[in-house]
């Protein structure tokens, strides 16, 4: 332990870089209140890296004297880790590994503090049974992929879910009541403060079934400014990133016209048209959007996401100009999150066809027309 008294503006400056919280990493403690009581006391205690005495941890004959004092040599610790790298486990923080844990410490909360307060973004996070998976989203499990671009506005998530849904969609039910949730919880919970302006950017998390991803994009629409996060398999995390990633898409063109069209978005897995056929009969022309070699975790950039909006408004568009306006559009949809999302924003509820999004379930034997969008 500590046999130095050390200086007020070098304790304030700790302080400061270290946010009130302990810098061993992983524990981010606050160190200015209770936990339990919510009292508020200083329970904070000033590390030394290498120790201010040559006998002391990782001491040195000449260093220790130089660095007693010093910031670069200090961490803010609460008692238990104190005491870890202190006493309990020496060898095991060795003055590199202190180190590293300083500067990402303090690397963050810069990051964090640095800021700029109009880059508040409103956390929407909206979940619903797939299959025999219930997903669990929460605001302490999305705020972090925020920064640094923005932070939250809230201390909360807007949550749109139905919480502790005993259905499954399997069931025809399921999607009624998903629905009308979904619908519900957005009129009260979103649409007011669109209105009031108390709302300019969006942070978007879900995890559902496509059809009420779909639902929730045409909800949010385009007009919103809004970022939809995509969870990513590997590397884990719910982050597009900012490279230039491209991919190219490819509409593949009916050879036939019929009165009924269909929409086949084969983007995370190939979906055969006579599994299309097989459910709308094969009087049915069907326009498909895929890639080269579909797969469940292609989308990895923003750009990526980008183009896709743009193919997707060009398609609707040309879908549109070979047909009513009022002819049902049947879109079979296999893509990633952000993709279903994104299509539901691009769709235009005055000028686009209406849309029967189909869901695909082993249990009900493939497609089954799980929801429909009127414009």
């Amino acid at each position: 332990m500590s046999v130095t008294n050390i200086s007020s503006a070098n304790r304030y400056i700790l302080w400061g870089k270290a946010a009130g919280r302990c810098q061993y990493r992983g524990c981010n403690k606050p160190l200015f209140v209770d936990a339990l009581t919510k009292s508020e006391f200083n329970q904070a205690y000033i590390a030394h890296i290498v120790a201010d005495v040559p006998g002391g941890p990782r001491g040195d004959a000449l260093r220790s004297e130089l660095l007693k004092d010093n910031v670069s040599n200090l961490m803010l610790m609460c008692d238990e880790h104190h005491r870890l790298i202190d006493k309990k486990d020496v060898a095991g923080h060795p003055e590199s590994l202190l180190l590293q844990m300083k500067k990402e410490h303090e690397d963050r909360i810069e990051k964090v503090a640095s800021i700029n307060p109009n880059m508040h973004s409103h956390i929407v996070t909206y979940k619903a049974n797939v299959g025999t998976h219930t997903p669990v989203i929460s605001y302490e499990s999305v705020r972090e992929f925020l920064l640094p671009s923005h932070y939250p506005a809230l201390s909360h998530a807007i949550d749109l879910s139905l919480s502790n849904s005993p259905q499954r969609d399997k069931d025809a039910s399921f999607w009624s009541t998903e629905l009308e949730n979904l619908e519900s919880q957005f009129n009260e919970q979103l649409r007011p403060k669109f209105r009031k302006g108390e709302i300019n950017h969006l942070s978007v998390f879900a995890f559902a079934p496509m059809p009420l991803l779909i639902r929730l994009g045409t909800l949010i629409n385009d007009i919103q400014y809004a970022e939809i996060h995509q969870p990513v398999r590997n590397p884990k995390t719910w982050n597009l990133d900012d490279d230039a990633t491209e991919t190219q898409y490819k509409v593949i063109e009916p050879s036939e016209m019929f009165q009924k069209v269909a929409l086949n978005i084969s983007l995370s897995a190939t979906i055969n048209n006579d599994r299309i056929t097989s459910v709308l009969g094969t009087d049915c022309s069907i326009y498909t959007l895929t890639i080269d070699a579909p797969f469940n975790d292609f989308l990895k950039s923003k750009k990526q996401l980008q183009d896709f909006s743009i193919e997707v408004r060009k398609l609707l568009n040309h879908i549109k100009s070979k047909y009513n306006a009022q002819t049902p559009l049947h879109v079979f949809p296999a893509m990633p999150i952000a993709t279903a999302i994104e299509f539901g924003r691009v769709w235009m509820p005055k000028a686009d066809m209406p849309l029967h999004i189909y869901d695909e379930n082993t249990a009900n034997s493939g497609f089954f027309k799980a929801i429909e969008i009127k414009n």
